[in-house]
């Protein structure tokens, strides 16, 4: 089994990886958990197929919003402090969320905010815990360190957690954000656990649309992040708009019921990409860019891309 554990997680690349990419699994498995478990609780409240929708929009909305805010904050302030707090802060959202289900008071603007708010936190979680990772490993085990994470959002997030979601919230509707709830505060206790080196301010005193503007015209001028990222625009926007109401779909047009609709996923196939880095590394690189790359256009974003020139804070790579 240690070889196994070492073999996952090299004893080489320090304890705080450990603590890190343990935090991102279990926070990843809660945020899939509740991926799957937001829709069916709007389709339990009601039938309207916009308003079903519309969950999955406020789900991913704030990655448009806000991502590029997250990648300059994560520039600005405690990295580590950051996801412990806004993890506290999701939780606190699941709290009143599970409390107005145990009361009966749960009704759909109260479900679509909270689907928001959580969404919201998420894009600051994500995007701070990939900076987090140059912190703490060495420039040649980058490769090794972000496919961790990637893993972690493929599987947990995008595989495993709409299944167990779903599952949870056939046996009872609050189950779901229970089980969201201990997930975040234990990867809130993993992080805490993490030591890490002072982090460098950025020079002068520089505003945060100055940072923003900045990403986008590195963005612009990088040819291959540029087709990137409006293919990326592109699939995304195609993909989500058939997913929106797949679950509707699934409930009424299959009646397949909750435990079965999660069923219904491309992810399965995602298993393909996360077998680690050495498959890409060989034309991309292991660099990896320290600061962060908070996307505002895909659903998913990762801080992994090779260059021979960083980017600078809040790129929307």
């Amino acid at each position: 089994m240690s070889r196994i554990v070492d073999a996952v997680l090299p004893s080489r690349m320090g304890t705080s990886f450990r603590w890190l990419v343990g935090s991102a699994w279990v926070g990843n498995l809660g945020d899939g958990i509740a991926l799957a478990a937001g829709p069916l609780l709007v389709a339990s409240q009601t039938s309207d197929p916009l308003l079903v929708a519309l969950a999955g929009l406020l789900q991913r909305l704030p990655w448009l919003l806000f991502g590029l805010h997250a990648g300059v904050l994560a520039d600005r302030v405690d990295r580590r402090l950051v996801v412990i707090v806004v993890d506290l802060l999701r939780v606190a959202v699941l709290v009143v969320l599970t409390a107005a289900l145990v009361t009966g008071a749960v009704n759909v603007p109260v479900v679509l905010a909270a689907i928001f708010l959580l969404g919201t936190a998420e894009v600051f979680v994500d995007t701070t815990t990939a900076t987090l990772m140059p912190m703490v490993v060495a420039k040649a085990d980058l490769g090794i360190g972000n496919a961790r994470l990637m893993t972690a959002g493929i599987t947990m997030n995008q595989l495993v957690g709409p299944a167990v979601g779903a599952t949870l919230f056939a046996a009872g509707m609050t189950w779901p954000f229970v089980v969201q709830i201990v997930c975040l505060l234990l990867g809130a206790v993993l992080v805490s656990r993490m030591r890490l080196p002072a982090l460098g301010r950025p020079a002068g005193d520089r505003r945060v649309s100055h940072d923003i503007a900045e990403g986008f015209r590195w963005t612009w001028g990088n040819p291959a992040v540029r087709t990137l990222t409006l293919t990326i625009v592109t699939f995304n926007v195609t993909y989500g708009a058939a997913w929106s109401v797949l679950v509707l779909y699934a409930t009424e047009r299959l009646d397949m019921g909750a435990r079965s609709a999660s069923g219904c996923s491309p992810r399965s196939g995602r298993w393909a990409g996360s077998p680690g880095p050495r498959a890409t590394t060989g034309w991309s690189g292991t660099r990896a860019w320290p600061r962060s790359c908070g996307s505002g256009w895909s659903s998913r974003p990762s801080p992994t891309w090779a260059s021979r020139s960083p980017p600078p804070a809040g790129s929307p790579c």
